[in-house]
């Protein structure tokens, strides 16, 4: 209880100190506003207070996400009616439709064989158990939403640690028992003290924060990022996996339109999925070293109990089958509304229309509308045919259970992207990088990549990608190399956002679950950050290269095509046609 009212009254003074700091800056710079004093400053002094409050976590985190309903009205920055529809775009909906479909897995109960199986097939060490987790959330985000992977994968996650705790917790026991059979002594447990509970007790999941011991949390919290971090990563994977990667498509497209770039399904694949598997070894290493190098060990009675208890499941369900199906509708869904190699169908519809949050959305309806017991149609019994009525998803689970503080979480984020876009601090950011032509373009890659992985740690990777990509692309035609040069490497490092649990969807996602707080993300992140840019750089040097045939300056960079209009063309270029005599 001292401990936390010191820790309140910390955040306290912090809170004040800024919240002076604020109403100074305001009376200081008020005349200065009115002699058009630069938005950039203004934005720039509400990412820094915003960042701070993350960081230290001053307030919670989702009311932190409120600042900019405050400050961009009030420093001329955006319209309040703008920054309240910046905190619900497209992608929340993509959010909760995913968190409602993790919701019906583990209603059923569907998470919990799940993690059973996977315990199964890897074994109980936590450290074969990770690799597994990442590379099957790696694997999925190549394809689907790396919001939708991580809001799928973090109960089953959740059961994972529960049965590694609990049964690693009866295999002590047993030993203790044994002891006690063998000399009569009491002996206690050396992680923590004990009751000799019955074979079937297990660790509840609301009890583990005050069960755990010390190095049954850092497990615990390792087991967590590596999802939201490998889902990050992974969706680098396909053009497809994240929408950065279909940013630098549509800009290709728009900045040399009919240019043959190279750059398609098959070559992302090839020249990408090298440097994520690499990254997601690098990652399992990292995580490995910081949080599993004490995690409890795996062992054969572990491994025996968990084979019992997945035997001793009942047969699948209606619901687990219902909720199955539903699952692999959307990741159907998913993958074939634009799959690039064929068309999908969502081109049955008017362009950019559908989305997939249009799919989740359906499949959420879906959930509640299917019934959770097999219907009983030749049943006359009423109170039957009530249970059967039962959807698979209903709305007391998810007002229970869903966890609608990360959508203020999120919407600012949201909302923070589109003031720095709106107040043109993210061009002159960009104006500052054309001051780089006097660098080796290898250093200016590397200058690229790290303005890019600190920027989308406060940024959206989208806004991110849609205004560095073409300052970029024009900064190389000015050095006469290929574009693909700067652009690939700034398009994938927008996905290295590690250190906030605001910076991505699937940080939120996982921070919470509870497991974590700010400080172990930012540590975590900071470490897999450092080592993925380098993993970038020797990926664009030793590697991409052979794949786009990097290393001459292409016809279509030289002479982009001319616009529909040749005549406006040929102003703008000084041109004059003669007519033949």
């Amino acid at each position: 209880m001292v401990k936390t009212a010191e820790n309140h009254m910390k955040k306290n003074v912090f809170v004040y100190f800024i919240d002076q700091f604020c109403v100074r800056y305001v009376c200081e710079k008020k005349k200065q506003f009115k002699n058009n004093f630069q938005l950039q400053a203004r934005c720039l002094f509400c990412v820094a207070v915003m960042g701070s409050y993350w960081v230290f976590e001053a307030l919670p985190l989702a009311i932190t996400a409120f600042i900019p309903m405050i400050l961009f009205p009030l420093f001329g920055i955006m319209r309040s009616e703008e920054v309240a529809r910046a905190y619900l775009p497209d992608t929340c909906f993509l959010f909760m439709g995913g968190l409602m479909v993790a919701l019906a897995v583990e209603k059923c109960e569907l998470h919990a064989r799940i993690a059973l199986f996977v315990l199964k097939t890897v074994g109980s060490e936590p450290a074969r158990v990770m690799a597994g987790f990442m590379g099957v959330t790696g694997f999925l985000s190549m394809w689907i939403s790396n919001t939708a992977t991580t809001a799928l994968m973090v109960p089953i996650v959740q059961s994972v640690i529960t049965e590694l705790v609990s049964n690693h917790r009866m295999e002590d026991l047993v030993a203790l028992c044994e002891a006690h059979q063998s000399n009569n002594r009491k002996h206690s447990i050396g992680m923590r003290r004990l009751s000799l509970p019955n074979e079937n007790n297990e660790i509840k999941r609301e009890e583990m924060d005050t069960a755990m011991s010390p190095r049954e949390q850092r497990m615990a919290k390792g087991l967590m990022l590596s999802v939201c971090f490998s889902a990050n990563i992974g969706g680098a994977a396909t053009i497809t996996g994240t929408a950065s990667n279909l940013v630098l498509i549509g800009q290709l497209n728009e900045l040399f339109p009919g240019a043959d770039t190279g750059v398609n399904f098959l070559s992302w694949l090839i020249f990408a999925f090298p440097m994520v598997f690499c990254c997601l070894i690098y990652c399992w290493c990292v995580l490995y070293l910081l949080y599993l190098r004490g995690a409890p060990k795996g062992s054969i009675i572990v491994t025996r109990k968990l084979q019992q208890k997945y035997n001793e499941l009942n047969n699948l369900s209606f619901a687990e089958i219902s909720v199955v199906f539903c699952f692999a509708l959307l990741l159907l869904l998913w993958i074939l509304r634009e799959p690039q190699v064929v068309p999908g169908w969502g081109d049955m519809f008017r362009e950019e229309f559908v989305s997939d949050a249009t799919s989740a959305m359906f499949i959420v309806i879906l959930l509640f509308t299917l019934p959770e017991k097999l219907p009983n149609l030749r049943g006359r019994n009423k109170n039957e045919a009530q249970k059967a009525s039962s959807g698979l998803l209903d709305w007391a689970t998810v007002q229970d259970r869903f966890p609608w503080s990360v959508l203020f979480l999120l919407g600012g984020g949201f909302a923070l992207a589109a003031g720095v876009k709106e107040s043109g601090l993210s061009h002159d950011i960009g104006a500052i990088m054309r001051n780089l032509e006097v660098f080796n373009h290898n250093i200016i890659m590397l200058i690229c990549i790290m303005i890019s992985v600190t920027l989308t740690n406060v940024c959206s990777n989208t806004v991110i990608a849609s205004i560095f990509i073409p300052i970029v692309a024009e900064l190389a035609r000015s050095l006469e190399i290929d574009p693909l040069n700067f652009m690939l490497p700034v398009t994938i490092s927008a996905s290295f956002a590690f250190l906030l649990p605001v910076a991505t969807p699937p940080n939120a996602i996982v921070f919470s679950s509870g497991y974590l707080k700010v400080f172990d993300m930012f540590i975590s992140g900071l470490c897999v950050t450092l080592g993925c840019v380098v993993l970038s750089m020797l990926n664009m040097l030793l590697w991409a290269g052979f794949v786009f045939n990097l290393h001459l300056f292409p016809q279509w960079a030289k002479n982009p095509s001319p616009p529909l209009d040749v005549q406006d063309w040929a102003v703008e270029n000084n041109m004059t046609f003669v007519a033949k005599p």
